[in-house]
């Protein structure tokens, strides 16, 4: 009887550890895009907005919380009253925009 109680409950260990792994597998990370170049310009360290074109026919609204500090940083300069930075955006999109793994400056 004993064995048997053993056994049942070593079956529901690993049936709970095998479907919370798969579980974690499944889940999708979400989509790598890369926009740009196109200029940026910062409203403030949370908000920014890459525009491409003249006019302007493409707004994407970019998340810097993600990057390094030098490149946040430079980011916190491109504001629309100065200089313009043209830049070229890598990361995860969101329904929001993008969450920016990295950055490339062209100027």
């Amino acid at each position: 009887m004993n064995m048997t109680k053993s056994v049942t409950w070593f079956g529901i260990v690993l049936a709970t550890v095998t479907l919370g792994t798969t579980a974690g597998w499944a889940q999708a990370q979400p989509p790598a895009t890369s926009v740009g170049p196109g200029r940026i310009t910062c409203g403030n360290a949370k908000s920014c907005e890459l525009t491409i074109g003249t006019p302007v026919s493409l707004r994407y609204k970019i998340d810097p919380a993600a990057l390094a500090a030098a490149d946040r940083e430079r980011l916190a300069k491109c504001t629309a009253k100065g200089a313009p930075c043209i830049a070229t955006v890598t990361g995860a999109e969101e329904k929001t925009g993008v969450k920016a793994a990295s950055i490339k400056f062209f100027n």
